[in-house]
């Protein structure tokens, strides 16, 4: 006798009683009726609710005006000071302080779509007409009552664009 070569006693009763279930499963008549289409229910349907096409009731895509100011100016910046139509808002803050004193003031940055002379020219020309005074210097300082801004505008990585950094007083 082999090792291997020996063929356990009841694997052909399993083959053939697999066979005879397969066999009596498939020679077993069904129990059920068969269907009658007269006995099926029927049930009027209307068209679908997306077959017919309503213009003035669908729902329209509303967009900003495209010169409107890109991101969210911090609530704390001054009321009406002016900004460029199409500036980009790139970063916020708080502006550093001595490590134990308390933050006085924060900082907005824009991505502005002048050059930084016409940044500059434009800035000055609409914080006056908006009642700021104006310091010049390396920044730009507005004041108007109790309120002021700080502007710093150096040029920006492509032509035609600028960047600034806006400091006014936290409240």
């Amino acid at each position: 006798m082999q090792i291997g070569s020996r063929v356990p006693r009841f694997a052909p009763a399993c083959v053939a009683l697999v066979a005879l279930a397969a066999g009596w499963a498939c020679a077993v008549p069904s129990d059920r009726p068969s269907l009658d289409e007269n006995d099926l229910e029927t049930v009027a349907v209307g068209q679908p609710a997306d077959s017919i096409l309503r213009p003035d009731e669908d729902v329209q895509e509303r967009r900003a005006p495209e010169a409107a100011l890109r991101g969210r100016i911090p609530g704390a910046f001054p009321d009406r000071f002016p900004v460029p139509d199409a500036s980009t808002v790139v970063d916020f803050g708080d502006v550093a302080t001595e490590e134990g004193e308390p933050v006085t003031a924060e900082y907005v940055g824009l991505l502005l779509p002048l050059g930084a002379p016409d940044a500059r020219e434009w800035l000055l020309r609409e914080a006056q007409a908006a009642g700021w005074r104006a310091t010049l210097g390396e920044s730009m300082t507005f004041r108007r009552g109790e309120e002021w801004v700080v502007v710093v505008i150096e040029p920006g990585a492509t032509p035609g664009n600028s960047a600034a950094q806006f400091e006014y007083a936290k409240p």
